[in-house]
């Protein structure tokens, strides 16, 4: 991940879904993309197995934020402090979050995220809850991003396919494929 800090402070995020007590081989870690220094470890990130990354500039605080979707919660930090915005876990049925993108409706942030149950949760970033669950019952879903407004593609492993889902339906409407290799 490449986060664009400001014209001075450029950085490159990196991890993984290792996990062990060696920061080295497991933590999620900054360096800047000025000069490849290493800058710091984000905080018990070695731990929890990382699948994806997202950046998230906060608007209500003016902050930079690091979203990391990780095996059954998403956990959300301050770029460069050491704050904990937030751990965001479904209750109901929490799996591996594998990707995710952020969109902005009405004034607010929104993160989507795909699972490995087959959820697509959309998490209120400023609220820090779950704001609503689409179902496709049980697809193991990997890849999603944003078509436009309306709209969102997803890859559905286990089916080989793409689902297009509409977001203000919270439903698939349609199902590409079944010949993907």
């Amino acid at each position: 991940l490449i986060f664009p800090h400001n014209n001075n402070d450029n950085y490159i995020i990196t991890s993984t879904f290792n996990k062990s007590d060696d920061n080295d081989k497991s933590a999620t870690k900054i360096y800047s993309l000025n000069n490849g220094q290493f800058i710091k470890y984000i905080n018990n990130s070695n731990n929890k197995a990382i699948y994806y990354l997202l950046s998230w500039y906060n608007k209500k605080n003016n902050k930079y934020y690091i979203i990391q979707l990780a095996y059954k919660k998403i956990i959300i930090n301050n770029l460069l402090e050491d704050e904990l915005y937030s751990e965001l876990i479904q209750q109901q049925s929490e799996d591996c979050h594998l990707s995710g993108f952020i969109y902005n409706r009405n004034n607010n942030d929104y993160l989507c995220s795909s699972s490995s149950n087959g959820n697509i949760d959309i998490w209120d970033l400023y609220n820090k809850n779950l704001f609503k669950i689409i179902n496709t019952n049980k697809c193991l879903l990997a890849h999603i991003i944003k078509w436009n407004n309306k709209y969102i593609i997803v890859t559905d492993v286990n089916n080989k396919s793409f689902k297009i889902i509409d977001l203000d339906e919270n439903k698939i409407i349609s199902d590409i494929g079944g010949q993907h290799t």
